[in-house]
């Protein structure tokens, strides 16, 4: 229970910024999923842009804090190179 009226305060911002942050992950988690789908369909089309749409959806939550900004590049980087890994599978080099 908190003593003080910022203890109060502090406790609905870290509320607030816990839902919001778990909201970003959950939102990163799907779309790195629809991205992995995308890829084992072979559309590499849909891959493309769902990777722009993580890729985007990555760098904002490492700019805001949800996610640290290497684990950020880190799945970005894996989910290039397995981009470019079935792109090169179909033929059709960057």
């Amino acid at each position: 229970m908190p003593h003080s009226l910022s203890a109060t305060k502090r406790i609905r911002q870290n509320a607030r910024r816990h839902a919001r942050n778990r909201a970003i992950i959950r939102r990163i988690r799907t779309a790195r999923r629809h991205f992995r789908e995308a890829l084992a369909a072979g559309d590499l089309d849909a891959a493309t842009q769902r990777f722009r749409t993580v890729q985007r959806l990555l760098h904002r939550a490492a700019d805001n804090g949800p996610i640290h900004r290497n684990a950020a590049a880190r799945h970005i980087s894996r989910m290039q190179q397995r981009l470019h890994e079935a792109r090169q599978a179909a033929g059709t080099a960057d």
